[in-house]
């Protein structure tokens, strides 16, 4: 089944605020009672460790402040975090997935399962065919004379095969197919049309257990052998059950657009592209990219598709083409149909599931825990704090798990993007736009600062500012 889901550094450009606005400018964040001042910012980005004064490096570090912020507040508030309605939307990209695996598994259960007459009965009838070959491969840049010596090679292997002086595994050890010695040379099912011509015409002449002779080809030289069915029965039911899936795969998924009428809106180029630019405005944009029967797919919904894909996908969606944008966005909305038609057929998360995405979100919350300072077996205590003290150990934990990534003494984690989104929904956060500005100017005065500072003495002259001398 091909997969439907396609499963935040400092450098990425996040910008986002709340309904509630501050037109406070020497705030530059703010969530739920606390905020990350203009100045502390600065200090800390203006003497970290290469790190760029760049604006969406200031965006970047004061988002992460947030989703810690919020994060770390309501661990020592005595949230859990792993409800089962919170579990399902922080794992959204798994549960999304699961459901489209386990519609997948009802529709082909009694579509693609051969029973032994009818594995004899496709055998027979030859479209599907196991080949297993020796290959006495030669470089397409090899001399004649290698040449000649890997064709005789192989017309002498073939003759002892023939003869019955040498078995097929004996020959197999000799195999330079490195993908199919480790079995015998099988290569597996083929069917018309996958191959390259001299092979596949060799393949296609074959009865049931019959040998070719030396077949030439821009790889070398090949002997092909089709086994019995006896010989293979198992390997033969798997691969040719293996294929019948993937046809109806194809076939399903191709439908979903004319089923569900999907189409794409013109123009949506430019702000699909722009999606990676400015990430978290885009989830909560309305704009409408395309309508499917019963809904529309606005930027929004494409926002938290893209968090799902893998991070070389997703850099490459602001260079992508027209053509590639709307592909793009077809395919999503298909994903959306599918998920939606699996639901609309009574398919629902076992409970061995969601346990076990439970699972993985106690391990994600034990790691930024951690991270924090806040191993999960001192949080009992902490939470008995009256709530100034834990409202201050919040500020401490994670400013100074943020001044540890400035100074890379901790790596970077940041906090997994669909519990990020789930926190924030439930949350009252601001990044102000004017604190940002601040930021940056402030960071670039003490950075000027800083680097106009003279050495102190017995310094090393090649040394940055504020480092400790060479001990020598």
């Amino acid at each position: 089944m091909r997969r439907v889901v396609v499963a935040a550094v400092l450098g990425m450009a996040l910008v986002g605020c709340s309904d509630a606005l501050t037109s406070r400018v020497d705030v530059v964040a703010r969530t739920d009672g606390y905020e990350l001042g203009v100045d502390r910012l600065a200090e800390l980005i203006a003497t970290g460790k290469g790190l760029p004064l760049q604006r969406q490096v200031v965006e970047g570090i004061a988002t992460l402040w947030i989703d810690y912020t919020i994060f770390a507040d309501r661990l020592l508030g005595g949230d859990s975090l792993t409800d089962s309605a919170y579990v399902r939307a922080a794992m959204w990209a798994e549960t999304q997935q699961e459901l489209a695996d386990r519609y997948h598994e009802r529709l082909v259960a009694d579509l693609i399962k051969l029973d032994s007459a009818e594995v004899d009965s496709v055998y027979e009838a030859g479209d599907y065919r196991l080949i297993k070959q020796i290959l006495f491969a030669v470089d397409p840049n090899a001399s004649p004379n290698v040449r000649q010596a890997k064709q005789r090679l192989a017309r002498e292997t073939q003759a002892k095969l023939q003869a019955g002086t040498l078995t097929w595994a004996q020959a197999a050890e000799v195999n330079e197919d490195p993908g199919a010695r480790d079995a015998e040379g099988s290569v597996g099912v083929i069917a018309r049309g996958e191959m390259i011509a001299p092979f596949e015409n060799a393949a296609y002449t074959l009865a049931p257990g019959g040998m070719s002779t030396v077949v030439e080809t821009s790889y070398g030289y090949h002997i092909l052998w089709r086994p019995k069915l006896d010989a293979v029965r198992d390997e033969f039911h798997q691969d040719v059950e293996q294929r019948r899936e993937m046809e109806f795969d194809n076939s399903f998924l191709e439908q979903i657009p004319d089923r569900w009428h999907i189409e794409v809106r013109r123009g949506v180029g430019p702000a699909v592209r722009a999606l990676g630019a400015d990430a978290l405005r885009a989830k909560s944009s309305g704009r409408v990219l395309g309508t499917y029967r019963g809904g529309r797919f606005r930027v929004s919904d494409l926002a938290r598709w893209v968090q799902a894909m893998p991070e070389g996908v997703r850099q490459q969606i602001g260079g992508a083409s027209d053509s590639q944008v709307v592909q793009l966005v077809t395919s999503l909305m298909r994903n959306e149909a599918l998920v939606q038609e699996a639901r609309d057929s009574g398919v629902t998360l076992s409970p061995e599931f969601q346990e076990e995405i439970t699972d993985q979100l106690r391990r994600q919350l034990a790691l930024m825990s951690a991270l924090l300072g806040l191993p999960m077996d001192t949080l009992a205590a902490l939470r008995a704090l009256p709530t100034e003290a834990r409202h201050d150990t919040v500020t401490v934990r994670v400013f100074s798990y943020l001044e540890g990534l400035a100074q890379n003494r901790v790596r970077l984690q940041t906090v997994p993007p669909f519990l990020s989104d789930t926190l924030r929904a439930e949350s009252d956060w601001e990044l102000v736009p004017a604190g940002v500005e601040r930021v940056l100017e402030r960071a670039r005065q003490l950075r000027l600062a800083l680097d106009s500072m003279p050495a102190p003495p017995g310094a090393n002259p090649g040394a940055k500012p504020g480092a400790k001398p060479d001990a020598r």
